[in-house]
């Protein structure tokens, strides 16, 4: 078994004939891993822009890659897929830290050639998905998604001299981090087939919150709540009303008439939807007498 990690570097150009923003392909950085996780080799190609003529100053300075490199040296899309694809063969396990390097090279296929899958790509893991994992398993507290340096420096992997942002540097340092927290029975988990007749519908569904109360996707149970007191069950008084990506309603125990605010959320995702439920107490007035006498 091989292991692939694959880095991309890209801008945001307005594409004309499609009328929308495009993420073009800029740099393609990777390197490959033997089954002990030692290095192969390296793969890196410049690719010359075909919607805009000049690099973002920004992009320049994330990247230090200037206009006039990608001028010079860059190769044309085609030339360094397909120089990509004999670098890779067919029979690695290729990653990416995190799955937005997939959509970018999924989208520049669907421009470029029609396609509606990333051809060089068989089997595929999220490393940052496999990562975080493992570092929360051995004590790491992580609240949200954690980028490349983050991981790193968490696991004491140095960074001085790496150039960041740039895409062969960035498989690399990926890689120290693969080797730190690999476990070979539990990545298997998260390694999934490409060529499934549902992966690329997974890959670009996306998730939205459910905004209508009649939807047949919304369980009628999770809009019944209990008292957060005495928990018997509570009644509705209100109509729902959403606000604020949930659902909104005032609620009265039947029991001890505590009233309460429930709400609850509805995400629907591929293949689930995801409920969120919480309460909060009705605040009470309390209406003083003015007993001053005139």
């Amino acid at each position: 078994m091989e292991y692939i990690i694959l880095d991309n570097e890209w801008i945001t150009t307005y594409y004309k004939i499609g009328s929308r923003s495009f993420n073009e392909l800029i740099e393609i950085g990777a390197v490959k891993l033997d089954e002990n996780l030692k290095e192969i080799s390296r793969f890196t190609a410049l690719i010359r822009s075909t919607f805009t003529k000049k690099l973002s100053s920004r992009f320049q300075r994330l990247t230090n890659i200037t206009t006039e490199e990608m001028q010079k040296n860059g190769m044309t899309f085609d030339q360094a897929v397909d120089l990509y694809t004999e670098w890779a063969g067919n029979d690695a396990v290729t990653m990416t830290w995190s799955n937005s390097d997939l959509y970018v090279l999924l989208d520049n296929f669907k421009l470029r050639r029609n396609l509606g899958s990333v051809p060089f790509i068989g089997m595929y893991a999220d490393l940052q998905k496999y990562a975080q994992s493992e570092m929360i398993a051995t004590g790491h507290t992580i609240t949200s998604q954690i980028s490349v340096a983050n991981a790193a420096l968490s696991l004491a992997i140095p960074i001085d001299g790496i150039g960041l942002h740039r895409a062969l540097d960035d498989s690399l340092l990926c890689a120290e981090i693969l080797r730190k927290v690999f476990n070979k029975k539990r990545f298997n988990n998260f390694v999934t087939d490409t060529k499934a007749s549902d992966f690329y519908d997974r890959l670009t569904f996306k998730a939205y919150i459910i905004k209508d109360i009649e939807s047949p996707l919304i369980n009628r149970q999770k809009l019944e709540f209990v008292c957060d007191k005495c928990k018997s069950n509570a009644t509705r008084l209100t109509p729902w009303v959403f606000k604020g990506q949930s659902f909104r309603a005032e609620f009265c125990c039947r029991k001890c008439s505590y009233r309460f605010m429930g709400r609850v959320s509805f995400k629907k995702y591929y293949d689930r939807v995801v409920v969120k439920r919480n309460t909060a107490p009705i605040a009470t007035v309390t209406v003083k007498t003015d007993k001053t006498k005139a």
